[in-house]
């Protein structure tokens, strides 16, 4: 079977980015608005997103990262975190403006705050509840920074606790990952990826994908 075609500017990281070209910020915040709209159960959003650009900071962020050389050369690097009590602080602030935007009725809303209480309170684990929702906003991150050409590299080799200690991260923020922005001369060529029929399953997993 072929390899998918990838041209998302994702594939695999980038061997050096141009540490002299920043991503400038209306492109930057166009990719970061994208990433906002990814799906989220009950759309309680629970991802936050520390945004390190600033000179004096790369150091310090590559110190926490193991000394990833990509993490000192990206012009932009995101930490993505997924938060942990949306339900708590923003739940009714999302239903007023749904009802705002005329998306339901306030019979609806209270069956959504209902629902997303019970929900949410049911998560046996809180930071992987948090951190499911974080990753798909990170990728949409990433598609919608290829999509305008800038590349883009995930990094999860991190020690969490000196981040949370350098960057300010609060207890109920969980790190999800690092990604890396920038520009790139070059790029390693596409690695490939399994084919369906071996990550694919129909009906019952362990079945045979026949398309």
């Amino acid at each position: 079977m072929s390899d998918p075609v990838d041209d998302s500017g994702w594939a695999t990281p980038p061997l050096r980015f141009d540490s002299d070209k920043p991503v400038e910020p209306d492109l930057l915040a166009r990719i970061l608005g994208a990433a906002t709209l990814a799906p989220s159960p009950y759309n309680l959003q629970p991802w936050r997103f520390v945004v390190v650009r600033d000179a004096a900071n790369p150091r310090r962020l590559q110190a926490c990262a193991w000394n990833q050389p990509m993490v000192g050369q990206a012009p932009v690097v995101v930490i993505v975190l997924g938060y942990l009590a949306p339900d708590q602080t923003h739940l009714d602030a999302m239903l007023d403006r749904r009802l705002e935007l005329g998306a339901c009725t306030p019979g609806r809303a209270a069956e959504i705050r209902g629902r997303a209480v019970a929900a949410v309170g049911r998560a046996p684990d809180r930071a992987l509840w948090a951190t499911r929702s974080a990753m798909l906003a990170a990728a949409s991150l990433m598609r919608a920074a290829g999509a305008t050409g800038v590349s883009s590299a995930l990094l999860d080799e991190f020690d969490a606790d000196a981040l949370s200690e350098t960057f300010g991260v609060p207890d109920d923020h969980a790190i999800c990952c690092l990604i890396a922005l920038g520009w790139t001369h070059q790029s390693e060529p596409f690695p490939g990826r399994f084919g369906l029929d071996e990550v694919c399953y129909a009906e019952h997993f362990g079945q045979p994908w026949t398309g």
